[in-house]
């Protein structure tokens, strides 16, 4: 998808992700620390960075079929933008596996099957290590989210 009504469509994309990944890591960062709002939360924060997921890669497609048709080498903070930009999978893909398994190790739903599989030990060290993973790859993706947008900003706007 290169453009969305004659318009370029990564500006118009970009801010699905710019979105969708940090309330996706906010969520997942409330789930982890937050035993309350990780039941009323239940799936949410997986659906959450699933839709994530699956925008990044649209939105960076649309990037580089914008970065072709401008045809110029690119700037040195475009050039960063680029670079950055393709890292945001490489941290919103495991903060989704991270989810989905933090969801899988928590949630009532699936503490039948859990506890089958699971010993009280393995369960537990399993938990605390998913935690700490998943909030630090929540943190990291938003990081970077805020980073990449910074640069995609500046490459259009100049600093300002």
């Amino acid at each position: 998808m290169d453009t969305i009504n004659g318009l370029p469509a990564h500006p118009l994309l970009v801010h699905i992700v710019v979105v969708a990944v940090p309330v996706a890591a906010l969520a997942v960062i409330t789930s982890v620390v937050w035993p309350t709002a990780r039941v009323w939360l239940g799936p949410a924060p997986v659906i959450l960075t699933l839709l994530a997921l699956i925008a990044v890669p649209i939105t960076t497609s649309a990037g580089e079929a914008l970065e072709k048709s401008l045809g110029a080498e690119p700037s040195e903070t475009l050039a960063n933008h680029i670079h950055y930009g393709d890292m945001v999978i490489i941290w919103v893909g495991p903060l989704f596996g991270l989810a989905a398994l933090w969801w899988l190790l928590t949630s009532p739903r699936t503490e039948t099957q859990r506890d089958r599989y699971l010993g009280p030990g393995v369960r537990h060290w399993s938990t605390i290590v998913v935690g700490i993973a998943a909030v630090v790859v929540a943190l990291g993706s938003i990081a970077i989210v805020v980073s990449v947008g910074e640069l995609g900003a500046e490459s259009v706007w100049g600093r300002q």
